[in-house]
């Protein structure tokens, strides 16, 4: 198979498991009655479709972050998948933290929101970049 493909393949497969990863366990912290309602309420409007293609960007970048680690270092392809995929969940971290440092009242007011989100977030993106990485090998 292609490379092209390869990455094009294990890509959507980790954007699909990362984002349906997310949506559990999002389901599992909230309210699950109501939580159903407001995600069918939300996946009709745009931001939901920005979500999706930030979630295909992020495992791109898990894909590639792999694929490194695996060629440079010589790592398992699963095991790179985790650490890239943790790697990328730790930077998009950064990224919200720093964004809303401010209006979260400081460090004091981020750090309870900051660690059950960030595993929430972290434990998916690490599952789905072990699975890409189990793809790739299994595609070639």
């Amino acid at each position: 198979m292609p490379r092209w493909a390869r990455f094009l393949s294990c890509t959507v497969t980790g954007a699909l498991l990362s984002l349906g990863g997310v949506l559990l366990a999002a389901a599992a912290a909230e309210r699950p009655p109501e939580y159903w309602r407001a995600l069918q309420a939300f996946a009709v409007t745009p931001a939901f479709l920005g979500l999706v293609l930030f979630f295909v960007l992020l495992a791109a970048g898990t894909v590639a972050t792999a694929r490194a680690l695996a060629g440079l270092y010589g790592l398992p392809a699963a095991a790179a998948g985790v650490i890239g995929g943790t790697v990328l969940a730790a930077c998009y971290m950064a990224v919200l933290v720093s964004a809303h440092l401010p209006a979260w009242g400081g460090w004091e007011g981020t750090l309870p929101r900051l660690w059950p989100s960030a595993l929430w977030v972290a434990a998916p993106l690490a599952a789905s970049g072990a699975a890409a990485g189990w793809l790739w090998e299994r595609l070639d």
